[in-house]
């Protein structure tokens, strides 16, 4: 489904007046910021205001004050399935949990950018890139190599010192990984 990047601002900004605040975390981060106007993938939102695990309830209210199916996403975690104002967005939900893990600190030095007239908060590039090397999945590695063409091309810009510091917040065999994983895909480190 492809689904516009306006309506992404007005659901957000509904989720946030009913106390659901998050970081987008997932592809629609870096779709953003190449000021595309629509994207096909449903939004990663890590949520920073409740748990999408012990608080269902609430998201289960949430949702269905504002109209919105209530779902799962591959992790188990709550999936929204929204039409707001003839928009519709679907919204993973999610938190650390099990293998699935992002740093306080990429969270907490997201960028705020506005989206449909909304402000809304993306994780950075750069943070993007180390998270699809950490994962290391083959769509992930794929997606590396194309926003490596981009890079290479001059289309996007990365600051090598934010991967740098980054990889800090890493156990050291991850981080040999997630070097490895950017260096393969083309990533200039």
């Amino acid at each position: 489904m492809v689904y516009n990047v306006s309506c992404l601002g007005k659901l957000l900004s509904a989720l946030k007046s009913k106390g659901l605040e998050g970081v987008v975390i997932g592809s629609t981060a870096y779709t953003l910021r190449q000021g595309l106007k629509e994207f096909e993938d449903d939004v990663d939102l890590f949520l920073t205001s409740l748990s999408p695990t012990y608080d269902e309830d609430r998201i289960a209210s949430i949702a269905s004050e504002l109209g919105c199916f209530l779902g799962q996403t591959e992790w188990g975690t709550p999936q929204l399935r929204c039409v707001i104002n003839e928009c519709e967005v679907t919204v993973d939900l999610y938190e650390n949990m099990y293998d699935f893990y992002i740093p306080t600190e990429i969270l907490e030095e997201s960028e705020k950018v506005r989206v449909g007239g909304f402000e809304i908060k993306l994780i950075k590039l750069e943070d993007y890139l180390i998270l699809k090397a950490k994962s290391g999945r083959e769509e992930d590695l794929e997606e590396l190599s194309n926003i490596s063409n981009d890079v290479k091309s001059g289309k996007v810009k990365i600051n090598k010192n934010v991967i740098i510091k980054r990889l800090n917040l890493f156990e050291d065999y991850e981080k040999d990984l997630i070097v490895k994983r950017l260096k393969n895909a083309g990533i200039p480190l």
